[in-house]
């Protein structure tokens, strides 16, 4: 079977269960200063629209699916992803959960791709690990270990953080993958109001001189905005 094949089985599984079981739907839109993936900006940068749909059951298998205008280089498109899993709470609090993606890009099929994670969720963070055999397409092995959490210093008033690694198992030169790692850092507050929540952070990755194909520079160091509304 193939890793295409590999990624598509949780939605095949979640199906079967979904017949007989209590679903909540959950979702939200989003406006973005600029696109970011991992730390990385492909265009030239200005404000993207997005769009997330979550499907969770009482038996623990949930699905969903986002999208989000891009460009790569100067070609307008979107990114869509799919992703499916299963999560399970653990007896001390919190929860597990394992599960798999499928993304694409309407201008760049050749570097669509699949992983699969796992991953553990606390009442203030979570953390996850991701596996592509084939990462953007590329005939390379990349592990990206992350952690977000957020703390409530105000009802009113949040800080969030996340850092990132990107690891290549596979080694050699590949467009825009380090040969060997690369950290992705993001500080910032978030401001609920309603089902609104606004965000600016302060975001660094780390500038090994890798680009890309046709990703122009940008400053390894930068700002971004953000609007969000769930529902």
């Amino acid at each position: 079977m193939t890793w295409r094949g590999l990624a598509l089985l949780p939605f095949i599984a979640m199906l079967a269960p979904c017949a007989s079981a209590q679903l909540d739907i959950t979702g939200s839109v989003a406006v973005q200063s600029e696109y970011r993936y991992r730390g990385q900006n492909p265009g030239q940068g200005g404000a993207v629209p997005q769009a997330t749909v979550n499907i969770d059951t009482d038996r623990g298998w949930y699905g969903g699916a986002f999208a989000s205008a891009m460009t790569i280089g100067d070609l307008d498109g979107y990114k869509l992803q799919g992703y499916a899993g299963y999560a399970q709470r653990l007896r001390g609090g919190g929860s597990w959960e394992l599960g798999c993606s499928r993304i694409t890009y309407t201008q760049a099929h050749d570097n669509d791709f699949s992983e699969c994670y796992g991953g553990l969720s606390f009442e203030r963070g979570s953390t996850r690990l991701y596996y592509s055999p084939k990462y953007l397409g590329y005939d390379a092995r990349v592990l990206y270990g992350e952690i977000n959490t957020f703390y409530p210093v105000h009802p009113r008033f949040n800080l969030v953080g996340h850092i990132g690694l990107l690891r290549n198992l596979s080694g050699g030169y590949f467009p825009g993958i380090p040969t060997s790692s690369r950290y992705d850092v993001r500080i910032g507050i978030g401001i609920p109001f309603g089902r609104y929540t606004l965000q600016l952070a302060r975001e660094h990755v780390q500038d090994d001189g890798r680009r890309y194909t046709m990703y122009p520079v940008h400053p390894p160091r930068q700002w971004s905005l953000g609007l969000s509304y769930a529902f």
